[in-house]
């Protein structure tokens, strides 16, 4: 709570922030902007001021005053809020109104009227002036003038009330704008508090499954998207992980075991060995016969863990495009070599072709034979090829006394021995190494069994008919 808060908070601030800069540069261009006005303002009541005493200053002098006498009259009649007046005589002299107002350009306007009366001609009388030659700020009247100057807190006065709603209102918003973005920054940021949490539970070991289910596609519900992936990749990885441990603890106990007893069994004919029995010749060979029986099953029980250790390897496997009648025809060439006598038949139907390695499918289905040869003695054995829905289906079917329905469900675990075997010699992973070679060429194998009924084995495997021969690829 304390990250997504601090972030929360970090990303009102901004949002409040980026108020605050815009609403500076409002009241700043808006400020600008009525200033330019009020300038303009200002200027059109300062015309109007220099009619208002060019008539005052008339009014004076049809009354009989002179300038000096209703300069006060004039000051008070013109001054007004932001604007200062004061009133000179035609030498420059103060006559009434503001001493500090002096303007500039007053000095340049008596010298002028000065060297203009020294000339013959008319004398120019209040209000000669045409308006491109009177000062902005000076207002030519009958004996002097009157100087008119902005002051300062005209703007600010005309502004404050401006600044204070403004700044009110701006203040207000860029409150309101800090906690309500808080409130949905923590809101939006609230999925990243999830996801935080469930990776802390992965790092703990707990690697239960976790799904977020977020609308949108922007940058949050990417992110958890990634962590459903990438969560589902996990759980999945430690099941497989799991399973593959589960497996290596029954495979090493069940080869110890199966490997134990060959051990045994020449541990203990060594040992009778040494306590006498090398003096009965007879005896002697009966035993150096058993311990070569126990080392050629020992031998072959490696060999058999050896192929299955590689089959459980990730390396994918080149296969080829094989001819179904050839590899049948050479599955029952070695099983009438095992027994001659043995009725072994196959029969293809139409020209089929599989993708498969040659040497794990052709192992995978020796197994399967020799399995027929072995728990169905004398009995005949058949197999054929056919295809259906893009499928080549390869089944090898014995007459033998069959499996109990028990047998039949744990044929394919390894080390697995049916109660019948009596004295059948056998590791138990003739049928586990014909399973996995068959799904790593991407097919499925099936048994079907039962008491007399004898066994059939089925296994479908994918068609490879536009494939030229031979040619090893990736599947």
């Amino acid at each position: 709570m304390t990250g997504r808060g601090s972030l929360a908070v970090r990303l009102a601030s901004l949002y409040a922030t980026m108020l605050a800069v815009v609403v500076l540069l409002v009241i700043v261009a808006s400020s600008i902007a009525l200033v330019f006005e009020l300038s303009q303002f200002t200027h059109d009541i300062i015309v109007a001021k220099h009619d208002e005493a060019r008539f005052l200053a008339e009014t004076a002098q049809r009354d009989g005053q002179t300038l000096k006498s209703a300069a006060p009259r004039m000051i008070r009649e013109l001054s007004g809020i932001g604007l200062d007046v004061a009133v000179f005589d035609e030498r420059g002299k103060l006559l009434a109104g503001d001493a500090s107002l002096h303007p500039p350009l007053l000095a340049h306007m008596i010298a002028q009227r000065q060297r203009e009366q020294s000339h013959p001609g008319p004398r120019p009388g209040p209000g000669a002036f045409p308006d491109h030659r009177e000062p902005f700020g000076l207002a030519v009247v009958q004996g002097g003038y009157v100087a008119f100057v902005p002051s300062m807190p005209l703007v600010f006065v005309a502004l404050f009330p401006y600044w204070r709603t403004v700044l009110t209102i701006g203040v207000l918003a860029i409150l309101g704008t800090f906690f309500v973005g808080r409130i949905f920054a923590r809101e939006a940021l609230r999925p990243l508090d999830d996801v935080a949490a469930a990776l802390r539970s992965l790092a703990q070991g707990d690697y239960t499954p976790r799904s977020f289910i977020m609308g949108g596609g922007d940058e949050i519900g990417n992110l958890t998207g990634a962590f459903n992936d990438a969560a589902a990749n996990v759980h999945q990885a430690m099941e497989e992980r799991r399973a593959t441990e589960d497996r290596m603890r029954r495979f090493v106990a069940d080869a110890g075991h199966e490997l134990r007893t060959p051990l045994t069994v020449i541990s203990g004919y060594i040992d009778v060995l040494r306590r006498g029995a090398l003096n009965d010749e007879k005896i002697a060979r009966q035993i150096l016969g058993t311990m070569t029986l126990e080392k050629e099953h020992m031998r072959n029980l490696i060999d058999r863990l050896v192929r299955l250790s590689r089959l459980d390897s990730e390396a994918t496997p080149l296969a080829e495009r094989l001819d179904v009648a050839q590899l049948l025809r050479d599955q029952v060439d070695a099983a009438r070599r095992f027994d001659e006598h043995r009725n072994i038949d196959y029969r293809v139907d139409g020209a089929l072709a599989i993708l498969a390695d040659p040497r794990e499918i052709g192992e995978a289905l020796w197994n399967v034979v020799e399995n027929a040869l072995k728990y169905a003695p004398d009995a005949a054995i058949h197999l054929r090829g056919s295809r259906e829905d893009g499928r080549v289906r390869i089944v090898v079917r014995d007459e033998g006394p069959g499996m109990s329905e028990l047998e039949r469900l744990h044929a394919f675990e390894r080390f697995y021995r049916g109660d019948q075997r009596g004295e059948i010699t056998g590791s138990g992973l003739g049928l586990s190494i014909a399973k996995r070679a068959v799904e790593r060429a991407g097919g499925s194998i099936e048994i079907e069994s039962g008491p007399g009924r004898g066994t059939t084995v089925t296994i479908e495997l994918v068609a490879a008919a536009d494939l030229p021969l031979g040619v090893p690829q990736q599947i």
